[in-house]
């Protein structure tokens, strides 16, 4: 039963809500008969306990089931005519003691979807992205496959030049510094972290060394040597020549299947372009994203937020580890990462509101064909099964939620083709 209900923001509620004592008594026979066929104490066939044995024995536990299935069903009832969709779980603020043959009084705030006033997101004009592809692109391409399938020759004859690989040994020393020796090796006349190994290196031998003085700034990417002057001892080990084949049919065969030169770039240049055009989608899409933020102010639910912002530190993480980094040992500010996270977290929150409310006015659908084509795709991108992913989806929420994510990005599709380019 409502007995109050009071709007503290248009995005945050608060209810008072009493639950009839009569109701409170056939729940709680209900769970009483429930623990009766399924407790076992000493003495009684299993289902055979008497009920006030049960009820003097699990009184706490049955009063915490009773009133954890009373709550939720009598919030729902109390704001089933208000016209909200609450977010999140209720915080309760106050409950009364459970006392048997007594109603019970609660008081909940919760928060709600914001009601959003669409403006006009017909006729959007966007910036539409040209696509080229010339043949530097495509010669671009290929010389990544060539220095993938190059082999490598020694060099003892010559001295160290630009384009040779040189195999280092390098010893640091310093005031204050403890000394040590590392292996390395880079291509002469790149770009790296120590420009000053070029100029020590160059025009030398296997076996000859060189070294040079380098002061660091307080800035240093290093710790241990900010403000310091650091001497570095060098031996050249070993001079690497990079020899690239040559750009042949066989070539074109023995790197992508490709019959011939001309396939190997025809091809490239398509999977160019296939590249370019999803950016440019991509593009196009967040310029829809930008302007409808843009029309549209209205209050954000903090469940939201908070939902959306774990998802981004979720990826943030997994990204990391896929680096090499231990999560648990590297010394992350999360506070400081998620407060970094949070204004994207809240734009996308927005954005997905404003689609989901364009998805409702046109009449958006998303079949289950729709939905478990994406499971099925996003299940054998992981190798896993499908039938176990849907029903784990379905159980915990994810399916009905997946569907809502179709639908913002079909009505993303429906602004997009409504679009103008300017």
């Amino acid at each position: 039963m409502l007995l109050n209900y009071e709007d503290l923001s248009s995005v945050k509620k608060s209810v008072e809500v009493e639950i009839p004592a009569d109701l409170i008594s056939n729940e709680a026979k209900r769970v009483t008969n429930e623990f009766s066929r399924h407790t076992k104490l000493p003495g009684f066939r299993p289902g055979k306990v008497p009920t006030n044995i049960v009820r003097t024995r699990f009184a706490k536990e049955i009063q915490d089931e009773v009133m954890s299935r009373l709550l939720p069903r009598s919030f729902r009832d109390a704001i089933a005519d208000k016209g909200v969709e609450p977010v999140g779980d209720p915080q309760l603020q106050h409950i009364d003691p459970y006392i048997e043959g007594a109603p019970v009084k609660y008081k909940a705030e919760f928060e709600v979807k914001p009601h959003i006033e669409l403006r006009e997101y017909r006729g959007i004009e966007i910036d539409e992205p040209k696509i080229e592809v010339n043949d530097s692109d495509v010669d671009s391409m290929i010389e990544r496959l060539r220095d993938q399938a190059s082999s490598y020759r020694v060099e003892a004859e010559r001295g160290l030049e630009d384009g040779d690989f040189a195999m280092v040994e390098i010893s640091t020393s310093g005031e204050g510094v403890e000394p040590e020796t590392r292996s390395g090796h880079f291509r002469v006349g790149e770009e790296t972290p120590l420009p000053e190994l070029h100029e020590a290196l160059r025009g030398k031998k296997p076996g000859e060394a060189g070294s040079f003085d380098k002061n660091y700034g307080d800035d240093a990417n290093n710790e241990k040597f900010r403000g310091k002057t650091i001497h570095y001892d060098v031996t050249l080990k070993e001079i690497r020549v990079q020899e690239k084949p040559e750009v042949t049919d066989d070539f074109a065969k023995s790197v992508g299947g490709w019959d011939s030169v001309q396939q190997m770039r025809d091809t490239i240049a398509a999977d160019i372009r296939k590249h370019r055009e999803f950016e440019a989608l991509r593009v196009k899409k967040n310029q829809i994203g930008e302007h409808l933020l843009g029309i549209h102010d209205f209050d954000v639910p903090d469940a939201l937020v908070e939902e959306e912002l774990g998802k981004s530190l979720q990826n943030y993480a997994r990204f990391l580890a896929s680096q090499g980094i231990d999560i648990e040992k590297a010394d992350l500010d999360w506070n400081k990462i998620s407060e970094d996270f949070r204004p994207e977290a809240v734009k996308r929150v927005k954005r997905g509101l404003i689609l989901e409310a364009i998805a409702k006015r046109e009449n958006v659908v998303v079949s289950d064909v729709e939905v478990d084509a994406e499971i099925r795709r996003a299940a054998n991108e992981s190798g896993r099964d499908f039938a176990e992913v849907k029903h784990r989806l379905v159980h915990d929420g994810g399916y009905e939620a997946l569907r809502a994510s179709l639908a913002q990005e079909k009505a993303l599709e429906f602004v997009l083709k409504e679009a103008k380019a300017r």
